[in-house]
Parts: C-alpha cells; sequence; structure tokens
C-alpha cells in the first residue's frame, strides 16, 4: 500500500499531464477530485501556492455563515484564476495572454478582492509589473507550461475543496477546522463525555455527567434532537441506571448515530451505513437555511439566461457575471393590483408589512423580498422586542381619510414614488403613441409642458396650437417695430445679437433693417421651439441667433448678399447645405448646359499654353489614374516626331508609369512588314508570344480560310501550335474564332465557319468521303449502295469501292474475291490492285487513298491535314505526349509490327515468318500480269508537287511481279492481316534494342545462362508490350 505523499505525487504527475497535454476532462476532473480527497493537510498537500495562507487571510467572519460567504468568494476569484492557467496551458492561446488588465471589471471584483490572489499569477509567470497591470518578461516568449500546470492543478484543487467545505461534503473537514474555528457546527453533542471518578457510580446519585456541546446556545429543535437521540441510542440504558464502564465510555466517544435511521456507526463513516444520509446532515441543513450554496450555474441578470459556472460573460447578451442589471423600460403599462380602501392586518396597507429599499428608497410591501424597483433583495430587518397583542380578527387600524392633512414621511416618499413612476409610464405611453403618428419624443415632451394639465393629447394638441405658436415665433423674429415696445425684454437682446454679428461679418447694419429681412420658415421656428423646451420668447431669441449664424457661415464661403442667403436659407428650412445647392445652382448652370448639350465634345488640344487646363480635361476625359500620369502622357505627346496618338499614349500610361516602358510599348515592330506600331495596334495568338500587326494579321488569315486548309490556321510567325491534338484543336479555334469575328470582313468570316463546321463534321462516324469527287456529307440510311449529292455517283458505304451491279447481295470480302477471280482488269492488275485496295486510310478523317505505303511512312492527309504513320496510323507531332519521351522535332512512336521496322526484313526472312504461322502468300504473278516494272501507283514528290503515279521500278523473280519494296509491303500487309507477332524471329540485338525501345527491363538474373536470359526477355517482352493497337489489320 502506497503512503499518501506517493499517492498524492502519483494523482499529481497524472493530472499535470492531462492539463498541458489537452487531456479529456473527464480525467483531469477526476485527478482533481481525488487529489481533494486525499486525507492531508493544506500545508502537506499544496507546494506551489500559499493554500493555508489564502485561506486563513480571506476568511473572515463571526460566524459559520460569513466564513462561508467569504470562502465563497474566495473560491469565485480561484475559479477565474483558473481561467488563466487553462489559457496559458492550452495549445491555443487567446491573442492578449501576456496581460492582464487592472480595469478589467471581473478581475477586480475577484481576483484583486482577494488576498495572494496576485501571487499565484506571478506563479504563472505574470511577473512585470506594468502602470495598468501585470505582464509576462518581453525576454520572454512563451509561458512555461509545466509550472503554469503544476500551479493551475493546485488551483483547481483548492477550489474543489472549498466547494465541498461550503456543501459539507468534505471527507476530511477537520483540517480547515483547526485553522478556521468559526467552521465548525453549532450542533449538539452526539458524543457523550462522562467524567466520573468511579465508572459504576449512579448518574442520578453523583450528578456528574457532563454534556460537552460545541455551541453556545441551543435551539427548541436541537434539543427535541438531542432527547430523540438519547431515548434511541442503544447506550440510553446506561444513562439511566449510571452503569457507564470504561468500555462504554470509549464507545461513545468514537461512534455517532444518524438521525434519520438511528444507526450507530463509525466515526470515520461520512455517510450512514443503513440510510447513506450524510452524518449531521438534518441539523447543518435545517439549522443553515439561508447559508449561500456552491455556485453551479449562474442566472444573467440582464437577460436571465442560466450560464455554466465556469463562463465569465453570458453566452446570450455577454454581459459580466457580476455586473448588475440594466435598467429596464417597460413596453407597456404594467397593471398594477388593486389596493384595499384601508389598511387591514397582513395587507400592504399595513405599516409592519412595508420596507423600505436601501437602494432606491422605494417602499415595498411584504411578502416580497425583492426590490419592485431595483430587483435588489430586502435587508435582514434588526430583531425587534417580543410585543404580544391579542389576536383580533377586526381592523387594528382606522382607514385613512382621501385627503389627510399630515403624511408621515414614509407615506410622503411612498406617495412621491408612486407619483413619478405613474408619471414616468403615462410619458412612456404618450411618446410611444407619438412615434405610431410620426412625432418625435421631443415634440410629445414639449407640447406636454406647454399644455400644462389640458385634457387634449400631445399629438392634437401640435396639429392645432402648435403652427399658431409657430406663427408667433417667425413674427417676432421678423418684426421691425419691436422699438416701440419698450417694456419688452426681447428688443433690447435681438438688436444687440444682430448688431454684434453683423459687426463680425464685418458690415454695419442697422437693427431695425436687419430684423426686417429674416424671414423665418417653420421648420427653423420649431426647432428653435423645441430647444427652448417651448419657451416662446426663447426660441425667438435662439432662432434669430442660428439665423444670423448660418448667413455668416454661408458669406465666409464667398457669398456675400446677406439677403439672398436669407432667402436660400428660408427656402431650405434652416438647412446649410440646402441653402448652399440653391446659391451654388445659377454658377453650375452653364456647365450643365454644356453637359448636357448634344453638340460633341471638342477635342484636347495639347498644345493649348494652359498646360494645367489640359491636365485637368485628361483626368475628366480619359480617368487617368494621377495627375502626374497625366503630365506624363502629355509629355510624351510633345516630343518632336513622336507618332503616337493620344489614345494610344493614355492606354499606355494607364497600365504602367515607367517612361522607358511606355515608349518600348508605343513603338512595337511587326515582324511581316517592319512597321512601328503601338502595343494597342498588334494582335497576337494565345498559343504563342508572336505579335503582328493588325493589317497583317487579317491578310494573313483572310488567305488562309479562302485558299488553305483550317489546319494552316496558325500563327504567320512561328505557326505554331501544333493542332494534330483533337483536345489542343478545340481551344485553339474557341479563342481564335473571337479574334477573327472582329478583323475579318463578313462572307470571309462565314467561310471560316463553314470550313470550322466541316471539321466537326469529319469526326461524325455516320460521315462519308465519295470515292469519285472527295465530296464529304453524312448517310443516315443502312444501304450499302451510296449516292453522292454532288456528283450522283454511287459507293459502297463499307468499303468506299465504287458501286458495281455484282456487289449486290454480296459482302465486301466477298465482292473483292469474286473481283479478283473474274474481273480480268483487276487479274492484269495482280498485287498492285491488292495494294490499291489496300491503301492508306486517314484515321482522323477516314478518307481513303489508293496508294501503296512503301518510301516515307509520314503522311499528311489532303483533307484534315492530319499527320500520320501510314503503316500504323500513330501521329507524327513535335510535342511529344508519351512520358520520358528524349525526341525532339518531329516523330511518331512506331509498334514493333509496324511496316516502319518491318520494311528493313530481307522477303525470304518475312515469308519465314508467314510460313511458321501458316499464312499463304504469292511468289509468282497471276496470269496475263504485266511483268518488268512495278505498277502500284504511289505519291512522288516532283517541283514542291505531289502527283499520284506508278512505281517504274524493275520487278525481281519470285516478287510476283513486284519490286523489292512493295513486295516486302505486300508481305508484312500480310503478316498485319494475321496480327502475326514478329518478335519471336528477333536475334539477340533486335530483341535486346526492343526491350530498351520499350522500357522492358533487360537486367540479367545471377547465375542464368544466355538461352534462358533471351527466352526469359522474348516472353516478358510479347507479355507487356502488345501489337500495334492502330495498324491497319484487312483481310
Amino acid at each position: 500500500m502506497p503512503s499518501l505523499s506517493e499517492q498524492l505525487q502519483d494523482v499529481r504527475s497524472q493530472a499535470e499531464v492531462c492539463l498541458y497535454s489537452g487531456g479529456r476532462v473527464v480525467e483531469l476532473r477526476a485527478g482533481v477530485v481525488a487529489m481533494a480527497n486525499l486525507p492531508l493537510p493544506p500545508c502537506s498537500k499544496y507546494r506551489h501556492i500559499a493554500a493555508e495562507t489564502m485561506v486563513i487571510e480571506n476568511s473572515f467572519g463571526s460566524n459559520r455563515k460569513e466564513t462561508l460567504a467569504s470562502l465563497q468568494r474566495l473560491s469565485t476569484a480561484l475559479n477565474i484564476l483558473e481561467k488563466y492557467g487553462c489559457n496559458l496551458t492550452n495549445p491555443n492561446r487567446p491573442k492578449y495572454w501576456r496581460t492582464v488588465k487592472h480595469n478589467n471589471p471581473v478581475f477586480r471584483a475577484t481576483v484583486d478582492a482577494i488576498q495572494g490572489g496576485r501571487a499565484v499569477l506571478c506563479l504563472y509567470g505574470y511577473s512585470n509589473q506594468q502602470p495598468d497591470g501585470l505582464s509576462f518578461p518581453d525576454d520572454v516568449t512563451d509561458p512555461d507550461v509545466g509550472r503554469v500546470a503544476a500551479v493551475t492543478l493546485e488551483v483547481m484543487s483548492l477550489r474543489m475543496e472549498l466547494e465541498m467545505l461550503i456543501k459539507e461534503t468534505h471527507p476530511h473537514s477537520e483540517f480547515y477546522e483547526r485553522i478556521i474555528p468559526t467552521l465548525r457546527h453549532k450542533r449538539t453533542a452526539l458524543f457523550v463525555e462522562y467524567s466520573v471518578s468511579q465508572p459504576t457510580a449512579s448518574l442520578a446519585s453523583r450528578g456528574s455527567a457532563q454534556i460537552v456541546t460545541d455551541c453556545i446556545t441551543l435551539t427548541l429543535r436541537e434539543r427535541t434532537t438531542i432527547e430523540q437521540l438519547t431515548h434511541h441510542h442503544r447506550h440510553h440504558h446506561l444513562l439511566k441506571t449510571g452503569a457507564v464502564t470504561g468500555q462504554d465510555k470509549e464507545f461513545c466517544s468514537f461512534t455517532w448515530c444518524c438521525l434519520h435511521c438511528t444507526k450507530v456507526n463509525s466515526i470515520h463513516d461520512v455517510l450512514c451505513e443503513e440510510c447513506e444520509q450524510p452524518r449531521l446532515e438534518s441539523l447543518s441543513s435545517k439549522a443553515d437555511d439561508c447559508q449561500p450554496a456552491t455556485i453551479t450555474e449562474w442566472q444573467c441578470k440582464s437577460c436571465t439566461v442560466v450560464n455554466a459556472a465556469n463562463s465569465v460573460l453570458c453566452e446570450v447578451c455577454e454581459r459580466p457575471r457580476l455586473a448588475t442589471r440594466p435598467p429596464v423600460t417597460p413596453s407597456h403599462l404594467p397593471i398594477t393590483p388593486p389596493r384595499p380602501p384601508a389598511p387591514v392586518l397582513g395587507m400592504p396597507g399595513d405599516p409592519d408589512s412595508q420596507w423600505v429599499c436601501q437602494f432606491c428608497t422605494y417602499l415595498n410591501y411584504s411578502p416580497a423580498m425583492v426590490c419592485e424597483m431595483c430587483d435588489l433583495a430586502r435587508p435582514e430587518p434588526a430583531p425587534l422586542p417580543v410585543k404580544l397583542r391579542p389576536p383580533s380578527p377586526v381592523r387594528r387600524v382606522p382607514a385613512l381619510p382621501i385627503k389627510p392633512k399630515e403624511h408621515a414621511p414614509e407615506d410622503l416618499d411612498s406617495w412621491r414614488q408612486k407619483l413619478m413612476k405613474e408619471e414616468g409610464l403615462k410619458l412612456i405611453q404618450l411618446i410611444r403613441d407619438g412615434e405610431k403618428k410620426g412625432v418625435s419624443p421631443e415634440e410629445v415632451y414639449t407640447s406636454m409642458r406647454v399644455a400644462g394639465d389640458s385634457n387634449i393629447l400631445p399629438c392634437k394638441w401640435l396639429k392645432m396650437e402648435l403652427p399658431l405658436l409657430l406663427d408667433q415665433i417667425r413674427v417676432l423674429v421678423a418684426t421691425s417695430s419691436l422699438q416701440s415696445v419698450s417694456d419688452n425684454p426681447l428688443t433690447e437682446q435681438t438688436n444687440n445679437i444682430t448688431q454684434n454679428l453683423a459687426k463680425e461679418a464685418g458690415k454695419e447694419v442697422a437693427p431695425a433693417e436687419t430684423e426686417s429681412e429674416v424671414q423665418l420658415s417653420r421648420a427653423e421656428a420649431k426647432q428653435a421651439w423645441l430647444t427652448a423646451g417651448g419657451d416662446t420668447e426663447r426660441a425667438a431669441r435662439q432662432a434669430l441667433r442660428d439665423r444670423l449664424a448660418k448667413v455668416k457661415e454661408l458669406c465666409a464661403l464667398g457669398f456675400s448678399d446677406e439677403a439672398h442667403c436669407h432667402e436660400v436659407l428660408r427656402q431650405s428650412g434652416g438647412e446649410v447645405r440646402g441653402a448652399l445647392a440653391l446659391l451654388q445652382r445659377p454658377l453650375l448652370e452653364p456647365f450643365h448646359k454644356r453637359i448636357w448639350s448634344e453638340k460633341p465634345e471638342p477635342p484636347v488640344d495639347i498644345h493649348h499654353p494652359d498646360k494645367q487646363r489640359i491636365c485637368r480635361r485628361l483626368l475628366a476625359v480619359y480617368d487617368l489614374p494621377s495627375w502626374g500620369r497625366c503630365e506624363l502622357a502629355l509629355s510624351l505627346l510633345l516630343e518632336h516626331s513622336a507618332p503616337y496618338s493620344l489614345e494610344d499614349v493614355v492606354q499606355a500610361v494607364q497600365e504602367s508609369h515607367d517612361r522607358e516602358f511606355i515608349k518600348r510599348v508605343l513603338a512595337k515592330e511587326c515582324p511581316i512588314c517592319l512597321s512601328v506600331f503601338p502595343h494597342s495596334k498588334m494582335q497576337s495568338l494565345t498559343s504563342c508570344q508572336c505579335s503582328v500587326c493588325c493589317g497583317c494579321f487579317q491578310q494573313h488569315f483572310t488567305i488562309a480560310v479562302r485558299d488553305k486548309h483550317i489546319r494552316d490556321m496558325v500563327c504567320p510567325v512561328c505557326w505554331e501550335p501544333d493542332i494534330n491534338d483533337p483536345e489542343h484543336l478545340n481551344s485553339y479555334f474557341s479563342t481564335l474564332d473571337i479574334q477573327l469575328r472582329e478583323c475579318l470582313e463578313p462572307e470571309v468570316y462565314e467561310l471560316f465557319h463553314k470550313k470550322l463546321t466541316e471539321q466537326a463534321l469529319i469526326k461524325d462516324p455516320k460521315f462519308l468521303w465519295c470515292c469519285h469527287c472527295s465530296y464529304g456529307f453524312i448517310y443516315d440510311g443502312d444501304q450499302l449502295k451510296v449516292t453522292c449529292f454532288q456528283c450522283r455517283n454511287s459507293f459502297c458505304a463499307q468499303c468506299k469501292k465504287p458501286w458495281e451491279s455484282q456487289h449486290a447481295g454480296l459482302s465486301c470480302e466477298q465482292y473483292q474475291s469474286w473481283k479478283r477471280e473474274n474481273d480480268p482488269e483487276y487479274q492484269k492488275q495482280g498485287l498492285a490492285g491488292y495494294l490499291r485496295d489496300n491503301g492508306i486510310t486517314c484515321p482522323n478523317c477516314r478518307f481513303q487513298y489508293a496508294l501503296s505505303k512503301g518510301g516515307c511512312m509520314h503522311f499528311c492527309c489532303s483533307q484534315c491535314r492530319y499527320q500520320f504513320c501510314s503503316g500504323c496510323n500513330n501521329p507524327f507531332h513535335t510535342t511529344c505526349a508519351v512520358d520520358e519521351c528524349t525526341v525532339s522535332g518531329l516523330h511518331a512512336h512506331h509498334p514493333r509490327d509496324c511496316l516502319f521496322y518491318l520494311r528493313d526484313w530481307e522477303p525470304s526472312r518475312l515469308q519465314a515468318l508467314l510460313q511458321n504461322n501458316g499464312v499463304a502468300f504469292n511468289t509468282e504473278p497471276p496470269p496475263g500480269t504485266q511483268t518488268g516494272l512495278c505498277g502500284v501507283i504511289e505519291q512522288k514528290d516532283e517541283g514542291g508537287q505531289q502527283p499520284d503515279s506508278a512505281c517504274g521500278a524493275q520487278t525481281q523473280p519470285g516478287h510476283a511481279g513486284l519490286c523489292e519494296k512493295h513486295y516486302r509491303e505486300y508481305l508484312v500487309s500480310l503478316i498485319n492481316s494475321h496480327s502475326i507477332d514478329p518478335a519471336p524471329l528477333y536475334s539477340s540485338n533486335e530483341l535486346l534494342l526492343a526491350c530498351r525501345r520499350y522500357k522492358v527491363d533487360d537486367t540479367r538474373r545471377d547465375g542464368e545462362d544466355t538461352f534462358t536470359y533471351y527466352s526469359r526477355l522474348l516472353e516478358k517482352l510479347m507479355g507487356e508490350v502488345p501489337l500495334g493497337d492502330k495498324v491497319p489489320r484487312k483481310k
């Protein structure tokens, strides 16, 4: 069994780790509870904070109730200190964690109100004293989380012990009762100590039994409890007989009896073993009903929301926890319960049932314990001498007269408060009624003052009487015959005000003349009447003073005609802003006429002598960002031999303020015509960085649209982009369409759209090319025979051959077999006709060419300009999409069964490959075939043109009447038609080269012989690298 010190160290370590590492709240609370329940005194349990000193210095009071109240304040302060510590140990610390301000109301009311609060903050690290608070030293970047966690844990544990003391659930309260004597319960002695000299002596005869109690006086209930406890105690017979032995004395000293079930428990038990009730719960709970309980939740005094105990601010209104309730304005007149006509015993009129609030002096009535006006608790009344009164069912106080001659001071205060309350509620109701009708609270209040005791409602009075008062104020201000009224106090004061303000304006004006010029508007008179609180003469003086001050303000702005200033102020209702608008309107009339005129604005004359006028015009017309940019634009325009236009310079100056950069922007050279243009007159494509002038751009694309293919519409300088990629092609033409719409002529732009549409139709699976006239169209039928809409000739929709009557009812393969066997003309052509029928088909637009594939494998379709390999149909491109490709320039990636590689094999080797796979081939020409010269049609490059003509090369024996090149092409076409893999005939070098070409691992294993190595490589190559998926495989 570990000792208490070891248990404390274990619990402390686990809780500290859980605190600064962000552990679960349940685990942290369990550690704090375990630490608080350890049976150790405060001086031994707490290492960092002076817990025992803090408890002693902050506990005061002459009884247990006052002491518990002071401990409750200490617990609240420890709760705030706990929040400071948790904020420091949290990884996401608040923004202002380094300082603690003294002017914080929560800090002043809690931490700063106890002894030792700032010492705990110093333990956290707030050791730097500032004029307005505490802070961390400047050289400390982060708090010591370990130390802060240790101090915070002790603060949490001490607060937990204080809460248990207040709830009377502390298992070891004797440690605190030793240092705070007033914490001891005022309870009867349940442990009876008998001071007898002889154990067997009788209690009645000797009279030496003493009942030692902890309290000085006992209440009637406590005495009854003692008697019940004595009668039910199992040693009650000892008290009667007096036979109290030493063993019984020891037993009574170390046991206690439950007040609920009379079960005798050990002194170490906190709860009863039978009913599980706490020891002395009944006495303590009944004797201390008024003592404060531990605050687990608190209710906001502003919005009455119940908040958690650890919340400093309200969750709804965000007011501090200790803030008082704000004043409340009732939304409607409260319903006052009727009072009895005369004070009756126990009723509100009874003087004994009245009490005056010490805070707001409002008179309240019992049994209310909270003031009706300020919501503060009723103070405890001082103990009064007991005065026995005979019960009487009749009234013991005569009814008060309706109008008493003399009131007691308390009655006067009560009457005064009641009257103030009723008048205030009446005023609030009248103000709300006025707001519904558009009347301000000031008007309602002033009208009530002027109307006096009249029964007319304020809104009705304002409608009927106020216009007459306003006219009276206007007459008092405007009249010039006040001098004849010698007893009028307004005359002399008005004259003095007028003369003084006129002198300040620098002009001598006669009083009579000044007064005759002043004409007030009703709005001015009304404002002055409200300011004067309803006093007519005072309002007139105030209105005149305000009017002359406003005239002086307008004169200071340059309007010297005072009579006109008075007039515009009257028209604007005394508003200086409105009067200023009326005064400026005639001055702005020429400008308005010029703005709204239908005549065009004159151009900016850069040679005007007034340079500032030119800059102002540039700012107004072209919206330049600053005055300096205007001067920069003007200096560029005034340079000698400057070929710049005003619009070009303004556009360049809006983009930059660098003079040299602007000059470079304004002098761009076109790479085609070599002329100099500003950057705004240059055109560029999105696919490259080249820029050409607008004229060259328009001319280039006009020629490309009219005379060239759609794929020739690229940059005229760098011939980018490479538009073989369909995805790239679509994005390029979508952007180009926007540029060409603005620069091309309408008919040229329509032709461009037509070609673009044809380019899109080519990709349709139902699109067909006519083999007679090369016209393309969409065919939706299911018949093999198709008639061209252009030339009206027919062809096969599947094999694209001219239609013959023998094709009807036969498939394309059957028709080709019949033609080879029965058509003399076809038999005469021999294998040359076979190669023509198996010619080149464009993989992009499916246009067929009756050409051989020999020669250069790079083929460009004349219809769609798609570039591809005629042997495998893979595209040729300059920007390769294959990963880890190091080849630059125009190239294609060919599979191993492509003619690109097999055309280098000898015919005998190709024949051996066909023989190994059981495929027959021709070696002799068919009967009737022309011999000597090869007749295969191929495309030749002659003088920049590409005509189609016969091969004309010398035939070789055993090559079926073809030249060696076309005979190899014939054998390769058979290999491709039967999908034969040429890899089994690879030599060792060819096998290694193919593995490296197609990224096949050719590492040789340890101890592997040559035959096994090459066999494994061949199997791996054929398994990992398939044959070409685009290779033509017609049979």
